[in-house]
Formats: structure tokens, sequence, C-alpha cells
């Protein structure tokens, strides 16, 4: 049998209720390709059926079916407080179309503010949904090869979101589509507007999607600058997130504010300790969405880590973002500030893992400006925010492409924000690096060395037709992009290029990670700059030049104060901030993207550097987890697997 396309199976799986899953499994065989998003092969598609279990038999929107005949509205309605909802057989591929609001004031948590200071979470008033459920639901539509949609049909004219959910929402082989959330003024003075939020899913819970597919949603919010009336989630709005085999494209977040074109994932409000619901995204693809804003962050994915209180993770694991877009909003004046950054991820808190992974080509486009010392834009690729609002932690890469992303035309890959330290696990393929903003140096907390990279495998400064396949790029036939490309078919995968393939050796390897710090800061006599920068000087001369650091002078009495968090502000350490800053435009990449990193701070020794410091270093060795499938769930190669999503070559 002839090759079939990947494209071809995975829309005939996905769209043609008449081809049978058999005979796809025979074209997958004989093409030796996997099906990716909503046709992902059911080794990954459990069943999601209970005793309470209602199966709907006819697409026609109504609560009140005639006798013989289930809705889907008409099943939710009689489904037990844990609802579990399967289809006939026969409406496998089809498409509900949904035109009643059946809920005009949908109630989900939200964040609650007392004048421009966050106050936790409450009961707050999303607006309008197609369907709405208080209490758990499950929509199983595993037994469907061409699974089903569920298309929100009221255009411009009645705007809905397809589906809101307060408690936990597991989805199986669902399509969400055409959803339109807007920040509308009601009558209420505690809440004046409802919240644009989620253009296809709002969930206050876990949403737990499998072989699922978000494309072709928006949000609208409001256009003043008003603390929370900001459109979040063009396509997912979740406070807990977990997607497997998912395509998210296509949807669009616009307003004065707008977070999360793709995907706005509060990260677990209610989690206090860091880890207890990560969000995660494994197999997925995130393409084509935007961000349209004054203040306008993650084209792809925002993440929350929980809030500004919490310290959550998000894992991100053989997955495609790209051809994200941040953008300004032009329809309003550029004053007071404004913020352009994380065309595909923007970390807003906590700590995000990149691990196997491509982030390509998407890009943050906006007008440039300094805000308290800040630049206003910056990570076509990855971002983390700056300042004091949020607390973010890790940015932790491993295996994986973030190449080809842009600000404003120029290349613009990572910018590390204002986090606590950057990892690499290895064998990454990087175009450029922006630690211009990472957090200084803090020696009680044995945080001296904070840019963990470049470590075995790394490579920066790549370009980005050689490490991906700019020629063989995967598209979805259907969905279209609101992205970069915008109105073009949104990107599925990219096929390793001649400097990812064959790269990541399976055999288990260790990572050493240099960390130090140093007693004797905070008093008068604290030298210790002085040992910096001759330290500098001995590893560095033959490229700094001898004379490099002397007009820094005696840097005695230069240190660092413990302040808990709020030591970056206390103007006690400006002079400590202010070297390390002026470190770093001295050296201006003249050792690399990263200067001082753990081959840096590893030459220097434990032990007493004069009567006043002690000095401890150590370095303690990280095992990689390994990765053994990619983003088609494809197993990866048993030698040398490739960097990136996508494990192998196309088919000739």
């Amino acid at each position: 049998m002839k090759p079939v396309s990947v494209v071809g199976v995975a829309e005939l799986f996905c769209h043609s209720p008449r081809w049978s899953l058999a005979f796809v499994i025979t074209l997958l065989a004989a093409s030796q390709l996997y099906v990716l998003g909503c046709g992902t092969s059911g080794q990954n598609s459990p069943s999601l059926v209970t005793s309470t279990a209602v199966t709907v038999n006819s697409l026609a929107d109504t609560a009140s079916p005639p006798e013989g005949q289930m809705t889907l509205r008409a099943a939710i309605a009689q489904a037990g407080s844990t609802k579990t909802i399967r289809f006939s057989p026969e409406l496998s591929g089809e498409t509900i179309e949904l035109s009643i609001v059946g809920e005009e004031h949908s109630v989900l948590e939200g964040e609650l503010y007392s004048g421009m200071t966050f106050n936790g979470y409450g009961d707050r008033d999303y607006g309008k949904s197609a369907l709405y459920v208080r209490g758990d639901l499950a929509i199983d539509a595993s037994d469907l090869p061409g699974g089903i949609t569920l298309h929100w049909n009221g255009g411009d004219s009645v705007h809905a979101r397809v589906l809101a959910v307060y408690g936990n929402l597991t989805m199986n082989r669902v399509r969400i589509t055409g959803g339109y959330s807007k920040a509308d003024s009601i009558s209420d003075p505690s809440q004046p507007y409802t919240l644009a939020r989620g253009g296809g899913l709002a969930v206050w819970g876990m949403a737990k999607l499998t072989d699922c597919a978000v494309y072709g949603n928006r949000i609208e919010g409001d256009s003043l600058a008003t603390r929370d009336r900001g459109a979040l989630g063009g396509g997912i709005y979740a406070n807990a997130l977990d997607l497997n085999g998912c395509v998210v494209s296509g949807n669009w977040a616009k307003g004065y504010g707008a977070a999360g074109g793709g995907i706005y994932s509060v990260g677990g409000a209610d989690n206090t300790t860091g880890d207890a619901n990560p969000a995660s995204l494994n197999r997925c693809v995130i393409t084509g969405n935007r961000t349209t804003g004054k203040s306008s962050y993650g084209g792809g994915v925002f993440t929350l880590a929980g809030g500004p209180n919490n310290i959550g993770w998000m894992y991100i694991t053989n997955s495609t973002i790209a051809r994200n877009l941040v953008e300004n909003n032009l329809d309003l004046p550029d004053v007071g500030q404004y913020y352009f950054r994380g065309g595909g991820i923007y970390l807003g808190g906590g700590s995000v893992q990149v691990v196997s992974s491509t982030v390509a080509e998407n890009a943050v486009v906006g007008t440039p400006a300094t805000f308290n010392n800040k630049p206003n834009v910056g990570g076509g690729g990855i971002a983390a925010t700056i300042g004091d609002a949020h607390t973010v932690e890790i940015i932790l890469l491993q295996e994986s492409i973030v190449a080809g992303n842009t600000v404003n035309g120029a290349s613009a890959d990572v910018f590390s924000g204002s986090v606590l330290e950057f990892f690499s696990y290895g064998y990454n393929r990087i175009g450029t690096l922006d630690f211009s903003q990472i957090l200084v140096p803090i020696p009680d907390w044995m945080y001296l060395s904070r840019k963990h990279y470049p470590k075995v495998g790394d490579v920066d400064g790549v370009a980005l037709g050689d490490v991906v396949q700019l020629d063989t790029i995967q598209f979805d036939q259907y969905i279209l992009s609101a992205g970069t490309d915008s109105g073009g078919h949104a990107l599925l995968w990219y096929w390793p290029g001649a400097s990812s393939r064959a790269q990541v050796p399976i055999s288990a390897r260790t990572i050493p990670v240099v960390t130090a710090g140093y007693t004797g800061f905070g008093v008068p006599a604290d030298d210790f700059l002085n040992h910096v920068v001759q330290q500098v000087k001995d590893d560095y001369s033959a490229t700094l030049g001898a004379d490099f650091g002397d007009d820094f002078g005696d840097m005695t009495g230069v240190t660092w104060y413990e302040s808990a968090r709020t030591w970056p502000s206390d103007p006690r350490n400006a002079q400590w901030i202010s070297f390390w800053r002026q470190m770093d435009e001295k050296i201006a990449g003249r050792l690399g993207q990263v200067a001082l990193d753990d081959d840096f701070w590893g030459t220097f020794h434990s032990g007493y550097l004069d009567s006043n410091i002690n000095l401890t270093v150590t370095s303690t060795d990280y095992h990689p987890s390994a990765v053994t499938v990619d983003q088609r769930n494809a197993a990866r190669s048993i030698w040398k697997h490739d960097i990136g999503a996508i494990d192998g070559l196309p088919a000739n």
C-alpha cells in the first residue's frame, strides 16, 4: 500500500465517521506513522464508563427531546451528581450544534481583589455558557473512531463559551470549537461585569483531557486597564490541568489585558504544597493561538502556578508550541505602562519544565519601552515575569528545541525574567538566551550560581533550519491558525533537522549542578566581591583582558542583606544588585550567552577566603528522567533519539 500522510490519516480519524477504527489502524501500519490529537492511538484513551453513564443518540440541542432520543443537554441534566456522558456509535465524527445559552450567569471561582491587591479566590460570574455544570462531568467519546464535536454556533451576535464546569471535567476524544466569551456589563455592585475566561472551556477544578481538540474559540475582555477584567484563556481556562494528546490551536484572547491565547492555567489555587496539582501538557500541540492587549502575555500558554502566593509547576513533555503570537492591541492607545511577553509560553508564577518539546516560530510584537528600569518586551519563545507581584522559581529545559522565536522580528527565544534559577538537563538546541533580568546571586540561600547552563549536549546560537526541517512541516487539514500564520492551517509538528537527529543517548546520565554560598555577608567588612572580580580575571583574562574589572575598585562593604522575600527592593541591596548588573554588561556575551555559570562557580573552593568569609561550594548530581515516546506516541530510538517533540524522519 502507498504510504499515507500523517495529516491524511489524522483527518480520516477525526472527521469521517465512515472510516472504521480498524481500517485507520491498517493505514497506520502501512505508513508506519501515528495519529495525533483527537485521533491518537487508543492505547492512551481509557474508557470513562461508570454505572451512571447516560448515552446520547441525538445531535439536536434541546433539553426536552422526544421519547427515544437523548440529547447532550438533556443527558447532562438527567445524569447524577457525577455525570458521565457517552455516545451512540452512529454519532462518530458528527457535530452537535449548540445554539442555546444554557446559563446566562455561570458561576465559578475566580480572583478577588481589594482595590489593586489580590485577595484570594471566590465565586464570580463568568457570564454566558452554552453548557454549564456544577459538579463533576465526564464526556467520553472514546468508543467513537471519529470522536464528537461540540460547536457553539451563535457567532458574533450571541456569544457564549462552549462549556463551563464548577468541578472536575474529564473529556476523551471531544472537539470544542466556536466558543466566544465576552465581558458583559451586569447589574451587580460587587461585580459590574462578567469575566471573560475560557472561550472554549472554563473549568474550576481539574480539566483532564485526552485526545481532544480545542480550536477556533475566542474571548474578549474590557478595553479599560482594570485589575481583573482581562481576557484569560482563549481556548481553555482551568484551575488544574492535565492534557494528553490534545490539540489547542487557532484560539484568540483580546482586550486591554490578554493572557493565554491557547491556555490559561491557574495551576491549583488551592495548592499550598507547591506540587499537589501540577499543570501538565503531554504530547500536545499548542499552535497558532494569539493574545492581543496592552498587557499581552502567553500567546500559546500562560501558567500561573496557583496564584501570587503559590509556587507550583507546569510540566510540558513531548509537545509542540509554535507560531503563537503576542501582540499589541492597536485599537487602544499606548498610555501608561504596557507589556508584551512570552510568545509561546509565559511563566507568571512558579516553575516550568519543558522536556523533549519544540518551541519554535512564536512571536512577540509590541511597542518597546522601559518601565521601572525593566524592559516591557521579551521572550518570543519562553518568558518569565519580572517584579514583585508573583514568585517565579525555575525554568528547566531538557532535550528540547527553542529556536526561531522573535521579538519585534529579532531573535529572542528564552527570557529568564526574574526566576531564581535556570536549569538545563542537557541536549537542548536554543537560539538566543536573555538572562539580563535573572535574580542576582544570593549568598545565604546557596544561590550564588543561578544559571545552570550549558550542560552536556547543549548548543545555543542555532538557526531554526538546522534544528527542524522547514520543508516537511505537518499541518492540520481543517483547523486554521490565529497566530503568526493567521488564516493558514494550524501546524502540528516539525520533523527534526540535521543537528537534532540521533543526539540523545538512552544510557542513564547525571547532570552536575553547582550550588554556592558564603557566610560573612551583611557587614561592612564583607569584601567577597573583590574575590569575585579576581576569580573572573584568573579564569578568563585570556578573553576579557588582564585589566578586566580594575575599574570596579575596592568593593569592600558592598554586600547583601537578608530581607525575606522583599530583598530585591530593599535599598540596602541596591549596590549589590548594581555590581552584578554591571558585571554582566562588562562581559556582554564575550563568554557566551550565559557568562558566569556553574563552570565559573565551580572554580571556587570551599573554605575561608579571609577572616570574614567562609565559602561553601558543592556539586549535586541530578538524574534526568528518560523519555521513551514522542509527540505521536511513537517509540523513540533505542540507540540515540532525536531532540525535540518528534523522533524519526518523514516517510519518502
